[in-house]
Order: C-alpha cells, then sequence, then structure tokens
C-alpha cells in the first residue's frame, strides 16, 4: 500500500481564505508547486484543473467562517496558495539538501513586489544567472514560487508571513523589483516607497 503524506495550506481567492491539508506522496518531487503547476501525475496528485482540499475552513471577508468535509477548488480561481510549516514543503526538489537530479537547475532570489486585485505580496521570487524577471513571468508554468512572503489582503488591511507562496501568473496585476535590506530580506509593505522602481505591468 502506497503510503501518502498531508500539508496543510492556505488558498487566497478573490474574496474569501481557504485551509485544508492536501495529500500527495511523500517524495522529494511531490509538493504543492508541482501539484499546483500540473506536473505531478502521483495520485491524488493528478494533472487537471482542481485541487483537492479536506478539513477544510473557509473564511469569508466579512469574518464568516464555515467548514467542509471536502472541497475541489479550481486552480485558475486561486490568487496565491502558501504553506502553513516551511518554505521547503512547497518548493519540491530545489529544496532538498545535497546533489539535485536532473531536471533541477540551480537559482538566484530576487526581492519582488507584486500586486493582484486583491493582495500585495513581498518576497524573494527566483531566476537563473542572466534571466530577466520577464521571462520568469512568461515561463510557461502558472504558478510564480515565492519565498520569505509577506501577503497584505486589501480588503481587511491584515498582514501575515508566510515562508512559502505560490502565485497565480494569470492573477498578477504588477511586479517590481524590491530595494534590499541590510540582511538580504526584502523591506516590509509598509516600506515600500521608491522613486523609481523597475517596474513590470501585465495587462
Amino acid at each position: 500500500m502506497e503510503l501518502m503524506a498531508s500539508q496543510l495550506i492556505k488558498l487566497y481567492m478573490q474574496e474569501h481564505i481557504l485551509i485544508g491539508s492536501i495529500h500527495y506522496a511523500p517524495t522529494p518531487e511531490a509538493r504543492l508547486l508541482d501539484a499546483l503547476n500540473g506536473l505531478a501525475d502521483i495520485e491524488p496528485m493528478k494533472r487537471g484543473r482542481f485541487l483537492e482540499l479536506t478539513g477544510v475552513n473557509i473564511q469569508h471577508v466579512g469574518g464568516r467562517e464555515e467548514k467542509l468535509q471536502v472541497a475541489y477548488i479550481n486552480k485558475s480561481t486561486i490568487h496565491l496558495s502558501g504553506t502553513l510549516t516551511d518554505a521547503n514543503a512547497g518548493r519540491g526538489i530545489g529544496s532538498q539538501a545535497g546533489p539535485k537530479s536532473y531536471p533541477f537547475v540551480e537559482k538566484s532570489p530576487i526581492p519582488i513586489r507584486l500586486e493582484t486585485q486583491s493582495y500585495i505580496v513581498t518576497g524573494n521570487m527566483y531566476h537563473v544567472d542572466q534571466q530577466k524577471i520577464r521571462n520568469v513571468l512568461e515561463d510557461i508554468q502558472i504558478f510564480l514560487p515565492i519565498t520569505h512572503a509577506q501577503v497584505y489582503t486589501i480588503a481587511t488591511g491584515t498582514r501575515e508571513k508566510l515562508p512559502f507562496v505560490a502565485v497565480n501568473k494569470e492573477h498578477i496585476l504588477a511586479l517590481e523589483e524590491e530595494d534590499t535590506v541590510a540582511t538580504g530580506i526584502h523591506k516590509s509593505v509598509e516600506a515600500n516607497i521608491r522613486k523609481s522602481p523597475k517596474k513590470f505591468i501585465l495587462t
């Protein structure tokens, strides 16, 4: 019998937030980002348009909450998907210690700030040497991995930090490079005031 593992994740939708568990086979390649981008066909993380969540708590903008035993979420409606444990749980093979197997490619972090209709996110996105931000955004993968993320919910004015967030590129309205502080960690949303940001508008 194949062993299964579960991971608690948080989905940020247009007008509500869902918290629930996603199930996958516990291998280095089977992680949240793979499931979102349709790269894993290990049951039950199959290629397709929907994620299956169990033990779901739905938080509405007005404060109302409801619970569901199982929910099937259309990936195209997800703005952000975050892990509530550590960043490595969402990144996949790149987070594993030691030598990486093909097709892994080493990437470097870029501090960024991005906006969707409902959220503002700061954190580190990743690129290979000489790769432009626009190239990363126009890559075929739908979800963009961000680590050391801070998420600002526009409707409620709340902010929270998450170790890992996958952003649906179809919902990104604008993205810009951030200034970095001495520690290399991105500035907070409150301090994000720049005279000439390197900004990319997606329409």
